[in-house]
């Protein structure tokens, strides 16, 4: 399989579509039956507020083939909340890509420590992350509730 060389770059308000596209039907990243990916306008407000989201997409051919979502908590932590590439295009290292530019936008801004939620179930996920030196911890259960 010959590899691809996409573009990563900071998501702009015209990804918006392709990232939730994208994002509706990983299903890698579905944890709750109640609650779906994020909806646009939050999309939106990643990109507008940069100062505590990033945001990033590869691109490949003018098409968004991957994402990353994560949020800076606080000054010394974020939560790595979404990843996720196109099936069509996995295994042609985008995702090391995106963490790249994650750990380089981490540093310029002084964050240090990256926390990832991943679903217990998902083996190559969990497969991803440790070879990406991320360590499990703690085992969580995801309780939610309607107000």
């Amino acid at each position: 399989m010959e590899k691809i060389k996409p573009i990563i770059r900071k998501a702009k308000l015209i990804d918006i579509n392709s990232i939730y596209n994208l994002g509706r039907k990983t299903k890698e990243l579905n944890f709750s039956p109640k609650m779906s990916f994020h909806d646009k306008a939050e999309l939106m407000e990643f990109i507008k507020k940069p100062r505590y989201n990033i945001l990033l997409v590869a691109t490949f051919e003018k098409n968004v083939v991957g994402f990353l979502y994560a949020k800076i908590v606080s000054h010394s932590w974020c939560l790595l909340d979404n990843i996720a590439v196109d099936e069509k295009y996995r295994n042609h290292g985008i995702g090391n890509l995106l963490m790249h530019e994650l750990y380089h936008e981490l540093k310029n801004v002084r964050v240090h420590y990256v926390q990832v939620l991943e679903e217990i179930h998902h083996k190559k996920t969990r497969e991803f992350w440790k070879k990406k030196g991320f360590k499990e911890e703690k085992v969580f259960v995801w309780a939610d509730r309607e107000i």
